[in-house]
């Protein structure tokens, strides 16, 4: 029973990780399909460890709490990757003038882990600790077009296809052919097919057995002035940096799986 209302009370969690302005009691139990009387202790429970907050405002809507956040962010700042990539992002949005994201493959999706924006930033792009898709991001298309075919073919199989933009891939062959102009250039393009207005670059980090685990990549606003043959050359340089900080040697053969 104890465990049951462990993995009930992480549900919960996620789900209101998810929300942008909080959920209402009933919205929750809808949601997970818990019982209300139990997901009210839960959530009971979870506000006496600061896990879980209440927004009284209007109706009462619950949200992740401070303790969620210190535990996340430590989690954050205490991962090996951004700690050690965190010099390089930063040097390299200070070269190209851009926010430069550092992210990782999480199934068939990217998390953010750091980013860098520049002083005067003029957009505001994702947060850390965002998901985004890994077929019309460019650093989820340099990370997955790093890997091996069998490996890719199961992260497609799990995509489902959104059409943000008319830019956007719906389907796998586009996506492919895509992901093989990736593999030639070393790096890869977000031409506006998230946002109509935001054009992104990103390069594949890989770690010492030569597998990509993670992407590098600026993203700034759209103009006919962007050289991506320029951006995609400073972002190897910088994956490249940060890859060999991760005990990858370049000369040793290609990860093929497991």
């Amino acid at each position: 029973m104890k465990q049951r209302s462990v993995i009930r009370a992480i549900d919960i969690l996620t789900l209101l990780s998810e929300s942008l302005n909080g959920l209402s009691l009933n919205e929750i139990v809808e949601a997970t399909d818990i019982p209300k009387t139990t997901v009210y202790e839960i959530l009971l429970m979870l506000q006496e460890k600061a896990m879980v907050q209440v927004d009284e405002s209007r109706v009462r809507k619950y949200q992740l709490g401070v303790q969620a956040f210190v535990i996340g962010s430590r989690f954050v700042r205490n991962l090996e990757l951004v700690h050690t990539a965190a010099p390089v992002v930063d040097a390299c949005s200070e070269e190209l003038g851009q926010t430069v994201f550092l992210a990782m493959l999480d199934g068939h999706e990217i998390i953010y882990l750091y980013k860098k924006e520049p002083e005067n930033v003029v957009i505001h792009t994702e947060s850390v600790g965002n998901r985004a898709e890994v077929y019309c991001t460019s650093l989820g298309k340099a990370i997955i077009s790093s890997l091996p075919d069998h490996e890719l073919q199961s992260i497609l199989d799990k995509v489902s296809y959104r059409k943000r933009t008319s830019r956007t891939h719906t389907n796998h062959n586009s996506l492919k052919e895509d992901l093989n102009e990736c593999r030639k250039r070393g790096y890869a393009i977000d031409d506006r097919e998230v946002l109509d207005f935001v054009y992104c670059v990103g390069a594949p980090v890989f770690d010492h057995r030569g597998k990509a685990v993670a992407g590098i990549s600026c993203a700034g606003l759209y103009s006919d002035e962007r050289d991506h043959r320029s951006e995609g050359g400073v972002l190897k340089e910088a994956a490249m940096k940060l890859s060999r900080r991760l005990g990858f040697d370049p000369g040793r053969k290609p990860y093929g799986g497991i």
